[in-house]
């Protein structure tokens, strides 16, 4: 061609060729213009409409083809420096770390411009879901479009994922080399969509969404248009990895922001239980009382600690007023199951927070807490340190108290054996200090059925405390041995409390005051008897003294259990019976009349009855029981009769 056209400058000798050289010309004018293919084509309909002559019109000819390939060529590189624009800006955006959604909205806008469809978008694998989602659009109308969700053996997109491959249809509606899913094909033909190219988001062999490009009329698309949207896929795989990557060093770093601020926690929580250890510790290589370290306690926590024994009985300190004992004692058990403290909120906003104290495996009480805010972790923890500490300090104590015990428990065993003056000065040495006892003393048994010596020795702890009283387990009874000035008064408390701590009222006998170290024994013989009796007269429970049943229990020592019951019904059972049938008063106006020494006047009086009333009852106990007044058995009677007043005391 290059030949022909220098001929035809060479020869402008005919003026076919000055109008060639015009045709030449508008061919540069249009090059130079970037004129559409559409001028380039008009201008060739006009060259053919011309009579050449000679070549001339194969050299035009020649000469329009050329300038429309160089128009072509010219357009692709044209579009082709688009979409590297296109790629360098999404690079760009990668690498500035924007946000991920923002990103891969630019990829898809740039997606549907450079291939100039009416709509893109992008879908994410979900591999919770183990689908696709829409996850960016752009040119897309309908709502339900946006919330696709692709199963990953349906549709383009399962093709896609499945061959890992760029995949288009020209007809989506039609196309019958996938599998369809009706409620998809109602949102694609919702759309409009006819054509549409999907294209793999991968990344080292895994596909982790796929990138989309439709229409709404038939068209194909180009291996080139193909090869930009993969570029662009690459850059969306990118941008949705370097997410990922990010999220987990952000989630590592605020992991490892967590984790340093858990150790700062943990060190300021260990130096402050350093702190209350190292206080603790001191106060109990200094010997500190129990007091001590409530208040100790108390101090570090800043509130009101009180420390109870295993009945719930206040020993150190103090608790709120409004924790019940039921409350407590629910919180108690609680806290021994867990091993852990309880908290008791209460209506005024402050916390009670109850810990149990243990011994080995052995529940000792509990340490209370109260103040008008809760209690942060490590406090917890120091409280709970602080109530093994109260363990140790109760153990050491109980093991003092053991000693004692023990000390006090020979001091009654030598006592009631009579080998032993325990209140001599060197007898006196082992009592425990604090206690101080002298002749003469009075001796009280306590009957122990149901409960046992320590469980009976706890429950009285507080009201035996005194300076003037010791106890202790001996022959299976509760020995006290005390100077109180009212015997009578404390072995009444005694069995009140027995009575509220185990349900039960136990018997109690109270010996007279013994002057004498060998009228011990005697009288503790004397005590263990009137037990047999009161069993036999069916009076377990009571408090007596030993003084009133001393005769009677001597006459039915070792007689049997129901030894008392046979002698009253051999001497005055017919009259009792008739007392019960009746609901009369004969044996208690014979016993009156014996114990005024037959007189019927004096009975009368004590009676308050008239002597004829008196004479009366008399004959008509004659004619009950007349063996009555046989001087024989009138002895027998008296006794039987005192008896059964005694049986029927409350």
């Amino acid at each position: 061609m290059s030949s022909r056209a220098g001929t035809i400058s060479a020869s402008p000798r005919t003026s076919g060729s000055a109008e060639a050289a015009v045709y030449y010309r508008r061919l540069l004018e249009l090059l130079d213009s970037n004129a559409p293919l559409s001028s380039f084509e008009q201008l060739a309909n006009e060259a053919r409409n011309v009579t050449w002559g000679g070549e001339l019109a194969d050299s035009i000819g020649d000469a329009v083809a050329t300038a429309v390939r160089l128009r072509e060529n010219f357009e692709l590189k044209r579009k082709r420096e688009i979409e590297l624009s296109a790629l360098y800006e999404t690079a760009r955006d990668l690498s500035a770390l924007r946000d991920t959604d923002q990103i891969l909205q630019a990829i898809v806008q740039r997606a549907r411009q450079l291939v100039g469809s009416d709509i893109a978008y992008l879908s994410a694998a979900d591999e919770e879901h183990g689908d696709f989602y829409v996850r960016t659009t752009e040119g897309v109308i309908s709502q339900d479009f946006a919330r696709i969700r692709v199963p990953r053996n349906i549709g383009v997109c399962g093709s896609v994922a499945r061959t890992r491959r760029p995949f288009y249809s020209s007809n989506y509606s039609a196309d019958r080399n996938f599998d369809h899913d009706a409620s998809i094909d109602r949102a694609t033909s919702g759309e409009g969509i006819v054509s549409i190219l999907g294209i793999p988001l991968e990344l080292e062999a895994y596909v982790m969404g796929v990138l989309f490009v439709g229409d709404r009329y038939v068209r194909s698309y180009t291996p080139q248009e193909m090869a930009v949207l993969s570029s662009l896929s690459t850059f969306a795989a990118l941008a949705i990895e370097n997410a990922r990557l990010l999220e987990e060093a952000q989630r590592a770093l605020l992991l490892a922001r967590e984790a340093n601020a858990a150790l700062r926690t943990k060190a300021d929580d260990i130096e402050q239980a350093a702190v209350a250890h190292e206080q603790l510790t001191e106060l109990i290589a200094r010997g500190g009382s129990l007091d001590d370290l409530v208040n100790r306690v108390s101090n570090l926590l800043k509130g009101q600690a009180g420390v109870v024994d295993e009945s719930r009985n206040l020993i150190s300190g103090a608790f709120a007023d409004h924790l019940t004992d039921e409350a407590l004692a629910k919180a108690v058990r609680e806290s021994d199951r867990v091993g852990r403290s309880v908290s008791l909120p209460a209506a005024d906003g402050s916390v009670t927070v109850v810990t149990a104290v243990m011994g080995g495996s052995a529940r000792l009480g509990a340490l209370i807490f109260t103040r008008n805010r809760p209690l942060s972790a490590p406090e917890t923890r120091t409280l709970e340190r602080s109530a093994i500490v109260t363990g140790i300090v109760l153990l050491s104590f109980d093991r003092i108290a053991q000693i004692a015990h023990r000390n006090v428990a020979d001091t009654v065993s030598a006592l009631l054996r009579g080998t032993t003056d325990p209140f001599s000065p060197e007898g006196a040495r082992r009592l425990p200090p604090g206690i101080s006892l002298s002749w003469p003393v009075t001796v009280m048994l306590v009957e122990l059925v149901t409960v046992t010596s320590a469980q009976a020795a706890s429950a009285l702890r507080s009201i035996l405390a005194g300076r003037d009283t010791i106890f202790a387990e001996f022959n299976g009874d509760l020995a006290i041995v005390t100077n109180a000035p009212d015997p009578g008064s404390l072995a009444n408390r005694i069995s009140e409390k027995l009575e509220e701590a185990f349900g039960h009222r136990s018997s109690i006998v109270i010996s007279d005051p013994i002057a004498t170290l060998d009228k011990v024994p005697v009288e503790y013989e004397g005590l263990r008897r009137c037990f047999g009796l009161m069993r036999g007269l069916k009076q377990q429970g009571r408090v007596v003294f030993e003084k009133t049943l001393s005769v009677y229990a001597l006459l039915f020592h070792n007689k049997g259990e129901n030894a008392v019951d046979l002698f009253l019904r051999s001497s005055i059972g017919s009259l009792v019976e008739h007392d019960e049938r009746r609901k009369s008063q004969l044996a208690a106006t014979l016993l009156a009349y014996l114990d005024t020494g037959r007189s019927a006047q004096k009975a009368a009086e004590m009676l308050g009855i008239h002597v004829n009333t008196m004479r009366q009852r008399l004959d008509a106990i004659s004619l009950i029981n007349p063996d009555w007044a046989d001087p024989s058995r009138t002895l027998e009677v008296h006794i039987a009769l005192r008896l059964h007043i005694l049986g029927q005391a409350t």
